[in-house]
């Protein structure tokens, strides 16, 4: 069996190999850093900082923050430590408190919503737009398989994308996603600096570090990181083609309206995966952006396709729309009214 290519040896990130990673934001006029102090962030923080100066003034202007979460005592001296690499390298920083109650459970979620939410904010604030992050390719392939055990699609087992669209027009950029951590961490240790060691990065309560306490057993077997990596590029592959028939499709299906989306009948009788990518891509127009679980859209385009072989009618509704099939195959998707927003997918009327 053809062995997989391994990744780069631990060696520190090179001034022209840094220079291609971060190609991509040099036209922004102002980018932040989200640095904690850990090995990947730091050395996000070092080679950009570098990177910047190099280019003598030009754009763009890299701000730092760090969030602090207020879940560790150890949090606010972590952040005031990149504080001070931050201004010894010349760049700004501020620290930023996700202040309040935090729940009990689905703590990390949650926390990670909360930085997301407070680094836009800051963003805003300096009228940035692109906000770096120093996720690496050890990340990757830990998403890629926490993803498969949740039973994610197409979709969710590309992976995480380098560029990603945030709310309010900001961008999420991950610049090493095909370096390995161990890169990053002697890029660190080459510029005399110690990482922080998060506890909660070995802490078996939550699934990331599970996962990663079985890399090597899951190595042995065929599943290391690059493997992961070249999955999870092959599946990005198969669902952007995917998109693209989706999209030649709808162009032929939808009917202009002004109150939702209209579909001419055709949609069920498309390959499942075309038509339950159709209607999701309709829901998510009509509510906003609305997040869907990938099984109640199955279960929804079953009972659509089910409906319309005995020749009735069905309404249902899903992550706020109304999605109406008429008994010729028809399909209009409409806003929930605030009233019936309580109702969920198990719940709808059908006619013969």
């Amino acid at each position: 069996m053809k062995k997989t290519r391994p990744l780069p040896s631990a060696e520190p990130l090179g001034a022209d190999e840094v220079r291609a990673l971060l190609a991509p934001i040099e036209s922004e006029p102002h980018v932040l850093l989200a640095v904690s102090g850990g090995a990947d962030s730091l050395a996000l923080l070092v080679v950009t900082a570098r990177w910047a100066k190099e280019k003598h003034g030009a754009r763009p202007r890299v701000s730092v923050a760090s969030v602090d979460h207020g879940l560790r005592a150890e949090a606010a001296e972590e952040a005031a430590m990149v504080g001070r690499v931050s201004s010894g390298l010349g760049l700004s920083h501020v620290i930023l408190k996700w202040e309040g109650d935090k729940p009990t459970q689905g703590i990390q979620e949650a926390a990670r919503n909360a930085r997301y939410r407070l680094l836009s904010e800051q963003a805003k604030a300096l009228g940035a737009r692109a906000i770096l992050t120093g996720h690496h390719a050890d990340d990757q392939a830990e998403t890629v398989l926490l993803r498969l055990a949740a039973g994610s699609g197409l979709s969710g087992l590309a992976g995480m994308a380098s560029e990603t669209p945030l709310q309010n027009d900001f961008l999420l950029f991950r610049p090493f996603l095909a370096i390995s951590g161990v890169r990053l961490r002697a890029t660190v240790t080459a510029a005399g600096l110690s990482p922080i060691e998060d506890p909660s990065n070995v802490n078996q309560r939550f699934a990331r570090p599970r996962i990663r306490s079985a890399a090597d057993v899951l190595s042995r077997e065929g599943l290391d990181t690059a493997r992961l990596m070249r999955f999870a590029e092959r599946m990005r592959r198969a669902d952007e083609a995917l998109e693209a028939v989706v999209e030649d499709a709808e162009r032929g299906l939808r009917i202009p309206s002004t109150s939702g989306e209209r579909f001419t009948p055709g949609v069920l009788s498309r390959p499942a995966e075309i038509g339950i990518r159709l209607i999701g891509a309709a829901i998510r127009r009509v509510s906003n952006g609305a997040a869907l679980e990938l099984n109640r859209l199955e279960a929804l385009h079953a009972a659509l396709s089910d409906a319309l072989r005995a020749g009735k009618s069905l309404q249902r509704s899903l992550g706020g729309a109304i999605i109406a099939l008429d008994r010729q195959g028809g399909i209009t998707v409409s806003r929930e009214p605030p009233r019936r927003s309580r109702l969920s997918l198990g719940k709808g009327t059908s006619g013969a």
